[in-house]
């Protein structure tokens, strides 16, 4: 495989679950699975790509409206609904 050749940007979310813990913050982490195509077999946080029902606006929302976290990462409204959903979704995955 080329390294120098581009590759195309895929939108995705990750999530990182922290909480204090007795020894100092803990950080929620998971293995990947070794037959992924990518990083196979390592530990990452929770997350990835995002899918089609990510951007459906009849999923039920709770929290800060799409249009504030449009706001926050300069994005538009429908991509920010993506993200968050897809967040959730990975993490519940």
């Amino acid at each position: 495989m080329d390294s120098s050749a581009p590759v195309a940007v895929r939108q995705a979310a990750t999530v990182l679950l922290v909480r204090d813990g007795a020894g100092g913050l803990e950080v929620h982490l998971l293995r990947r699975t070794r037959g992924m195509p990518a990083a196979g077999g390592m530990t990452a946080y929770p997350g990835g790509g995002v899918d089609e029902r990510d951007g459906d606006v009849e999923t039920a929302w709770v929290g800060p409206p799409p249009a504030e976290w449009a706001a926050v990462w300069g994005c538009d409204e429908r991509l920010a609904r993506e993200l968050v959903c897809a967040a959730v979704r990975e993490t519940f995955e």
